[in-house]
């Protein structure tokens, strides 16, 4: 008996999964909530501030744009159709993978109903809207239970991926819930600027003078200034006591702008999207080179997410075979660097041939999987050695 169950016999109740839950809600529309600033913020109110439509489209793409490569013991292995081609009728590999990393990167958890043939083998994938999916415990409380519009779905027909998850809960924390107010703060802002700029409350410039002005004769100045001035850009003659003074910025108008950026840069550290790649201004980041750059990118922000779709789709394959993400197209640039580091990695025998040629996507070749050793001072050059990883001490190697 599970410590799970012991402790449902001493409660007589439901385990505590913590206090996230997908609420029954969802099943009826109630996919929305309003924050402090007044803003209702749902998935498609939120892909309208321009953050969280880059950051989630950018991580999107980088994911689905990587070769997904089959692996088995050692060796690159053709993809099997569920994984090459998951729903052939509806979409294609490239949106398949992309709108299960959209509803991760929204909602915490992404939903893929598994198809099987006759036999049980799965044969195809279609990932189903969060809004749609409701889990609850199982009869015997210690698993899941899935509802697709209050339809079960068997547990071994889901693929449940979750994004930050608190132990023994159902679901995947929603970034759109845990992170709505500051969402909604940014969809406030961004409708007072545009109120501000549409009613235009505030005049370019003022035409002022100390003679007392009927309101016709001020409206015969107004219209005869912007005839004579407008899109002109003439030098303006004034006489009566007339002065013309531009309105310019108030400094409480300079920190608004400033909020503002400072809202952008909090959406974006949600998605761990580095300020570089959305064209925040003022981020201080600094790299020699793209390449590093792409490296950054990878290991920080795209690594995680590369995980849990390999470890995901890896369910499906056959044991002992791995999916797995090939994401060198992200460091390409430099190939004569990584050329070299890939030299020296072989060279002091911390990796094989095989195995810094599978990471390049080449396939292995016979004996590529020895480890090899280069003494210093041999004057052996790695990039000499044969494919047969030769083992002769007296030239250096081991």
């Amino acid at each position: 008996m599970s410590i799970l169950r012991r402790g449902l016999e001493a409660r007589n109740g439901f385990p505590v999964y913590g206090s996230h839950t997908n609420p029954l809600t969802q099943l009826y529309g109630a996919t929305s909530l309003f924050t402090t600033a007044g803003e209702r913020v749902d998935e498609f109110t939120a892909l309208g501030v321009s953050t969280v439509l880059a950051c989630t489209s950018l991580l999107a793409d980088s994911v689905a744009t990587m070769p997904l490569k089959v692996v088995r013991d050692g060796k690159v292995v053709p993809t099997p159709p569920v994984l090459a081609d998951p729903d052939p009728s509806e979409s294609t590999q490239f949106e398949t993978i992309h709108s299960i990393v959209i509803s991760l990167a929204l909602h915490g958890n992404a939903y893929v109903h598994i198809e099987r043939d006759s036999t049980g083998a799965p044969i195809g994938l279609t990932p189903l809207h969060p809004y749609q999916v409701n889990v609850m415990p199982d009869k015997q409380y210690t698993g899941r239970q899935y509802l697709y519009l209050g339809r079960e779905i068997p547990r071994e027909d889901m693929l449940h991926i979750r994004w930050y998850t608190s132990p023994q809960s159902l679901t995947g924390i929603s970034p759109l819930l845990q992170q709505r107010t500051m969402i909604g703060l940014n969809l406030a802002v961004d409708k007072y600027l545009a109120q501000w700029y549409g009613e235009g409350g505030t005049p370019s410039g003022v035409l002022s003078t100390d003679k007392s002005l009927t309101s016709e004769a001020a409206k015969n100045l107004r219209e005869t200034w912007e005839a004579s001035q407008r899109k002109h850009r003439r030098p303006a003659v004034l006489s009566d006591g007339l002065k013309w003074q531009a309105v310019q910025q108030s400094a409480v108008d300079m920190e608004f702008n400033e909020t503002r950026a400072a809202i952008i840069s909090e959406v974006a550290r949600i998605f761990r999207v580095p300020g570089y790649l959305l064209g925040i201004k003022g981020d201080g980041q600094t790299y020699q080179n793209v390449e590093l750059a792409s490296l950054s990118f990878l290991t920080y922000t795209l690594q995680p997410w590369l995980t849990r779709l390999e470890i995901a789709f890896s369910k499906l394959l056959e044991p002992g075979t791995e999916a797995r993400f090939d994401p060198s197209s992200l460091l390409r640039l430099d190939a004569s660097t990584r050329a070299n580091v890939s030299r020296t990695l072989i060279a002091s025998g911390q990796r094989t041939a095989n195995e810094m040629r599978l990471l390049d996507g080449y396939e292995p070749y016979t004996g590529g999987d020895r480890f090899i050793q280069v003494f210093p001072g041999a004057g052996v050059d790695p990039s000499a050695i044969g494919q047969d990883n030769t083992l002769d001490p007296a030239a250096g190697l081991v």
